[in-house]
């Protein structure tokens, strides 16, 4: 059996049209792995190290923009491509200044997805290996930590009023994201950062009293224990 030609991220929150891309995809020897929703989707970036993402604009939660805009801050060279129902030319334009290739509309052009799909994987970088590890013999890696960390984090942001997710979730949740892929990365100055920024809103968050002390307990020894899987004390 030959070797895929690389691996693409389909994300759209209808399951058909996510089958229809992926099947088709697949018969021209493409890789494909699928998310319906922009939560699953930051996930499986880490977790499949896609070259190319296909992302649907329109989602419930947290849309493709949204989407869109926490990837480029972690990754500013994994290939993009949105898609939408709607014909909305500066919908079009502002996903392309914040780094998508192009905007394309359902339903899809199979000939120029094809086209487009080729063209973002002859730009398409090698993916690093993860580099940061834990130290010892049988001991949880660094990015199961990181990832761990994550998780509980977001658990803990669903569950915040609509204020405290405003003026807090938002930014821990995108801390734990960079942390998370920048850890795949192996860039250990940027998890520190990170870890730091997450440390100050959990803080901040037990102080408001948008977490209780037991969440707070929890994700801080989280936080200490992916602090000395990379080193730090």
């Amino acid at each position: 059996m030959s070797q895929p030609r690389g691996k693409i991220l389909v994300v759209d929150d209808e399951p058909n049209m996510a089958q229809l891309l992926a099947e088709y995809l697949t018969e021209q020897g493409y890789q494909v792995v699928t998310a319906h929703g922009g939560i699953e989707a930051l996930a499986k970036i880490d977790l499949e190290k896609p070259q190319v993402i296909l992302l649907d604009v329109r989602m419930p939660g947290m849309d493709g923009v949204e989407v869109l805009r926490r990837i480029r801050s972690f990754d500013t060279e994994v290939g993009i491509l949105m898609i939408s129902a709607n014909d909305d030319i500066e919908l079009a334009k502002q996903t392309i200044e914040m780094g998508a290739f192009d905007y394309t509309l359902k339903p899809v052009d199979f000939a120029y997805l094809s086209r487009a799909v080729d063209t973002l994987m002859a730009r398409a970088p090698t993916r690093p290996v993860p580099a940061i590890e834990s130290g010892g013999a049988g001991a949880p890696s660094a990015h199961n930590l990181l990832y761990d960390l994550a998780l509980g984090i977001f658990r803990t942001t669903r569950a915040l009023s609509s204020a405290a997710r405003e003026s807090l979730g938002r930014e821990l949740e995108q801390a734990a994201l960079v942390a998370l892929q920048r850890g795949a990365a192996g860039d250990k100055q940027e998890v520190v950062r990170a870890l730091n920024q997450i440390r100050t809103l959990l803080r901040f968050a037990k102080d408001l009293g948008d977490i209780g002390d037991d969440a707070h307990r929890v994700l801080e020894t989280n936080v200490a224990r992916a602090r000395r899987s990379i080193g730090l004390s």
